[in-house]
């Protein structure tokens, strides 16, 4: 056991050191590292690491080894295991599969030669885990989506992975616990941004794609509370049964603006897959929670959509303080936002807005007669032809 932890933290030291990995030496620091006998393969939380004992004395290469070093503080880098356990819950094979070909493809592309790191083989040269070129620049969403078009079209995905992922970490983390994670990964990023420039390498055009988590993005959550208060204030009536202080001095009665709590609304979440761009459905729900409860929205509809709305929860104003507990995603067929006005006919449902949330690839934006916000998660900035669009980005 000592034999393999000096072997392995050896194989750790030289990749921190090795200029395709520099820029990960931050990670690979943060949280603690545990070589468990009786563990199946390899593991991380989104800061701690485990390793199996047995696993990894069966990779007698250590470029096998460093291969699920570089693996595991990718997942972690990319906050994997909250950002995407959206994807999870509505399939956790699909959602394994994703992160791991959009992460081995990141390794084999910032060590195309091997000179560091190879993928792990079995005893008769098989590759363990999943690599396809074809998802090569491909984020864990858009491979997620197409694994799900297979799947649909009959051509079940296979592939083993060879690592666990440890999706009920996310749940069990508080809202300050998330926050530290998030903030302590980012300084470890820019820890390792500071390593890398000393060796010369990473920043803007290196293949892991680190920077991009990184960078400063124009934050959209006052937007969308704008959009939110501009519904409520439209709700404001004049009344006499509170005379207006302001003119009461000089003898003059005016009646004054009364607000209304927001009668009802919508929050209609694209559940295809796709449109788990940087965690979007899991902060924009956040925001949305917030500022829905700072309004006092008498009934909320959250309607998740894909091809057809798949599922339709109703929440009041009180039941809506768990709703990230209670929610269950249901999804997973084409991209087509015009079935929710045509559910919201069909059932009658009248609200004073609605909260649209899709990355925005789509063909038909539907026919509205209410107040409709598009939050879209896409790198591109797409602008929907109908109601009001705000580009859902990362803040810094």
């Amino acid at each position: 056991m000592q034999t393999l932890e000096r072997r392995f933290k050896a194989i750790k030291i030289g990749l921190m050191r090795s200029k395709p990995f520099a820029e990960l030496s931050g990670i690979m620091m943060m949280g603690k590292t545990t070589l468990e006998e009786g563990f199946p393969t390899a593991c991380t939380d989104g800061r701690n690491e485990t390793y199996g004992v047995e696993f990894l004395n069966g990779l007698e290469d250590n470029k096998h080894v460093g291969f699920v070093i570089i693996h595991e503080n990718l997942h972690k880098a990319g906050r994997h295991p909250t950002t995407y356990r959206p994807l999870y819950l509505l399939d956790a094979k699909l959602a394994n599969m994703a992160c791991d070909y959009e992460i081995n493809g990141k390794i084999l592309k910032a060590d195309p030669n091997g000179e560091f790191v190879t993928m792990p083989r079995d005893a008769e040269g098989n590759m363990i885990g999943l690599y396809d070129p074809k998802y090569d620049g491909w984020t864990v969403p858009k491979i997620f989506k197409d694994l799900q078009q297979q799947q649909e079209e009959g051509n079940e995905p296979s592939g083993g992975n060879f690592d666990e992922h440890d999706w009920d970490s996310a749940k069990d983390l508080s809202k300050e616990e998330a926050q530290q994670l998030e903030q302590d990964i980012k300084q470890a990023l820019r820890q390792g941004q500071m390593a890398a420039k000393k060796a010369g390498v990473g920043g803007a055009n290196s293949p892991l794609g680190l920077n991009e988590l990184l960078q400063s993005k124009v934050r959209w959550e006052d937007e969308m509370a704008e959009f939110f208060r501009s519904s409520c204030a439209a709700k404001e009536v004049s009344t006499w049964r509170r005379p207006n202080r302001r003119f009461l001095h000089m003898g003059i009665v005016m009646p004054t603006l009364e607000g209304k709590s927001i009668r009802e609304a919508v929050f209609a979440l694209d559940a295809s897959g796709s449109m788990f761009f940087e965690n979007a459905m899991g902060r924009v729900v956040g925001e949305v929670k917030k500022i829905a409860l700072t309004l006092n929205i008498d009934k909320v509809h959250v309607l998740y959509w894909d091809g057809v709305v798949g599922a339709h929860e109703e929440y009041d104003a009180q039941a809506f303080r768990n709703f990230e507990h209670e929610t269950k995603p249901i999804g997973g067929g084409g991209t087509d936002p015009a079935c929710v006005p045509e559910y919201l006919k069909e059932k009658g449902i009248e609200p004073e807005f609605v909260l649209m949330l899709t990355d925005g690839e789509v063909n038909n934006w539907g026919v509205w007669n209410v107040p409709v916000l598009w939050a879209i998660a896409n790198k591109d900035k797409i602008t929907a032809p109908v109601g009001k669009t705000i580009n859902i980005q990362e803040a810094a």
